[in-house]
């Protein structure tokens, strides 16, 4: 037996073993500096020789991790490095391209694409680029994509669309209302059972997509493989005329010619400018949707909201009332809390009067008897009265929490119910936030002054501002409240 050469054999089946441990861990480590966004430490990994396209144990690039993080300095250096833009990895064989729209970043899917990446391709679930931002609600990502070329009706692996997966999958108006803006089709069948939108959203229960997906003037005749909508839905659709058709229709011209040119040109007009808009809004950075509505396809103004329920945006608005079945904003905010107190002060009004009509009328009379023949005492000595107290005691009830509520939010926060509640929310993630710590928030007094416009003679002056005008011109990314960049 050769002893020299089994040693050796001994020894390279140790440096074997040897390199490939170091290697595991130069994989590991190389990810998860990634994750952390470390610029310098993963540059001197990758110049010691680690290749930026060899995948880790879970089958995911660097460039995935970078994506999924958006570390845009790192895929930048990566993509200088040869990493190939569009590789599969992950459990869901995506792209880093579709991380990133799984994510929300919308910065990074922007350079993603500069960068090359095909939006087109599908994961190993069949979506592709467009039909994940929407699976994920991520509308201004999904306005972009399609400003960028991607056809609102492209099919996944499935045949189905955009507009079919919101209706089955997302229960609610906004995505199906974003892609019908965008000219979805209504009629569009998949490959597998001929399913409509329609048929989608009846399978799912989404009572909100059936509706807006009716009056867009979906068909309730279309026949899938196995199921038809229910036959008892019938609609009437009334047909809108916009005014600028009806102008150009109504023109002093004899020249049919000239008609037809003018409404090829508004509706022409409309796309380019609409698809234009969207495209610098997002490049711009300004595609966010606390900048961007993508309900009304609008930039909105500073602290405003979409209402549902309206279908309209609202300038810094609260809530949306069912006593005045409207939403109360910066035109009526003031109105609503004078509202809460004139029903406050009226209440204990009808409770004085009450309590006084009862002491000179039913008191002499139930004075010594107990508890139940006291009550059944005042029944008897006025039912009407005593519905009044009632009523009374009910609204004011309601109404004086609801004044302590509002204002609460107003002197000591400087916010709107919309706004505390999106705060909270992000409270969850930043425990340590406050929400008095808020740029709306001038104080006290301050508050009070410019909500109420007091001027006291001129002692106060209160600032002056229409909130249907204001408009952000950027947000600020690092406000503790506005901004989580965990590692995933």
């Amino acid at each position: 037996m050769d002893f020299n050469r089994t040693e050796k054999g001994q020894r390279c089946h140790q440096y074997c073993i040897f390199v490939f441990c170091q290697g595991a861990l130069l994989t590991e480590s190389v990810c998860c500096v990634c994750r952390f966004g470390a610029l310098e430490r993963c540059k001197e990994l990758v110049e010691a020789g680690y290749d930026v396209r060899q995948p880790d144990k879970e089958n995911v690039s660097l460039l995935h991790w970078a994506a999924i993080n958006n570390r845009a300095d790192l895929v930048k250096y990566y993509i200088a490095k040869g990493a190939v833009i569009d590789q599969l990895g992950g459990d869901l064989n995506s792209t880093p391209l579709h991380w990133a729209i799984r994510q929300g970043h919308l910065q990074m899917v922007i350079q993603l694409l500069r960068y090359g990446a095909d939006p087109s391709l599908a994961d190993g679930e069949g979506y592709r680029g467009l039909h994940l931002a929407v699976l994920f609600q991520h509308m201004p990502i999904a306005a972009y994509l399609m400003a960028k070329g991607q056809e609102v009706d492209v099919p996944d692996s499935n045949g189905q669309t955009s507009l079919m997966l919101a209706a089955q999958k997302i229960i609610g108006p906004e995505p199906t209302n974003f892609l019908l803006k965008c000219n979805a089709s209504v009629n569009a069948v998949d490959k597998v059972n001929r399913n409509s939108p329609l048929h989608c959203a009846v399978l799912a229960g989404n009572v909100d997509a059936v509706h807006i997906l009716l009056e867009a003037g979906a068909s309730v005749d279309l026949q899938n493989a196995n199921v038809r909508p229910s036959a008892c839905v019938q609609c009437m659709f009334s047909v809108c005329v916009l005014w600028a058709v009806g102008a150009v229709l109504d023109m002093n011209s004899e020249s049919w010619l000239l008609k037809g040119v003018l409404l090829a040109c508004i509706l022409a007009v409309i796309n380019l400018t609409c698809r234009y808009n969207i495209v610098v809004l997002a490049e711009a950075g300004c595609l966010d949707p606390r900048i961007f509505c993508t309900s009304c396809m609008m930039r909105k103004p500073m602290r405003a909201h979409h209402c549902f329920i309206c279908n309209a945006c609202i300038a810094k608005q609260d809530h949306h009332s069912v006593w005045i079945n409207g939403c109360i904003g910066a035109r009526n905010h003031q109105f609503f809390v004078l509202f809460l107190i004139t029903l406050n002060l009226l209440g204990v009004w009808m409770f004085y009067g009450s309590i006084k009509y009862w002491t000179n009328h039913c008191m002499a009379e139930s004075s010594e008897q107990n508890l139940w023949a006291f009550v059944t005492g005042l029944v008897g000595c006025s039912p009407w009265v005593l519905y009044v107290f009632c009523m009374a005691f009910f609204h004011v009830t309601w109404a004086s929490i609801l004044l302590a509520h509002q204002l609460y939010q107003i002197a000591f926060l400087g916010l709107t119910t919309a706004e505390r509640s999106s705060l909270m929310h992000s409270q969850r993630k930043l425990p340590h936030s406050s929400l008095r710590q808020n740029p709306f928030n001038r104080g006290v007094l301050k508050n009070l002054v410019n909500f109420f416009q007091l001027r006291c003679c001129g002692l106060c002056k209160p600032m002056v501002l229409d909130w249907t005008q204001e408009f952000p011109m950027g947000l600020n990314r690092d406000h503790p409240m506005f901004n989580s960049m965990d590692p995933v």
